[in-house]
């Protein structure tokens, strides 16, 4: 055999064996639905777990954390499950939306197709109605105006005082986009959006100074504490206890 044609088995060879691998690797996630030691589905039955929230609000808690955590394969089985019990495809959708500027569009768009493969399974109609009520004329405006019902008038102050150069940031960026392009969306009340933002950021760990600011905002809109413990419980199989406890101590030091 020349050298050439040596040289061109073992390439072929080489493919071969990282075809194998990369498609052993591709087919893992088949056989994760026979590891039934892992107990996932005691964990998502949310009927008996943060019993002081509606099956409505549960759902919502695990669709955030579904996107923050950027796990597709959950979000078919949550979706699946919350459209059997009834649950608004807006609102689901408003859900995953609410989590965008809090945990990035890369995490969002991930889990989207799942999201929508399960309402087409459930017969539901494509594409979902907008529920966009701003534009590029006021969306900053009615951004701020929602963003100081929440946090109060020192919002003002924030953006009179914000550091030379950080303007775009803090003004156009947080409470353009963050505020004024979700919270002003229908589809959710703000008391709901403000439960999904703090189960989404619970989720992502490492964000308490957020975490804290968004837990007293619930209480604000008119949850409570235990509505936020409880979803902290019903996001526990997928956060993890680390993440979790961190969580419910930033909820045991509200005043």
């Amino acid at each position: 055999m020349s050298l050439l044609t040596r040289r061109q088995a073992i390439v072929a060879a080489s493919a071969g064996a990282m075809t194998a691998m990369v498609s052993s690797t591709q087919a893992a996630p088949q056989s994760f639905d026979k590891d039934i030691d892992l107990i996932e589905t005691r964990l998502l039955n949310v009927s008996s777990r943060g019993k002081g929230l509606s099956t409505e609000r549960k759902f919502f808690v695990l669709l955030a954390v579904c996107a923050a955590q950027a796990i597709p394969e959950e979000m078919t089985k949550v979706a699946n499950l919350a459209l059997k019990q009834k649950v608004d495809p807006i609102a689901m959708r408003e859900a995953v939306y609410q989590t965008a500027p809090y945990v990035g569009i890369g995490r969002v768009q991930s889990v989207l197709p799942a999201l929508n493969a399960a309402f087409k399974k459930a017969g539901v109609k494509l594409p979902l109605v907008s529920q966009t009520t701003v534009s590029d004329d006021n969306r900053l405006e009615k951004g701020i105006e929602v963003q100081v019902s929440i946090f109060g008038d020192h919002i003002k102050s924030m953006h009179q005082n914000a550091p030379e150069g950080q303007e775009a940031l803090i003004i156009d960026d947080l409470s353009g986009y963050c505020f004024g392009d979700f919270y002003t969306r229908k589809g959710m009340s703000i008391k709901d959006r403000e439960l999904v933002v703090f189960s989404a950021i619970a989720a992502l760990g490492g964000c308490e100074s957020q975490l804290n600011s968004h837990a007293q905002a619930n209480l604000k809109e008119g949850n409570t504490k235990q509505d936020l413990i409880d979803a902290l419980q019903i996001a526990v199989p997928l956060n993890g206890f680390p993440r979790t406890l961190n969580a419910l101590a930033i909820v045991n030091a509200l005043k």
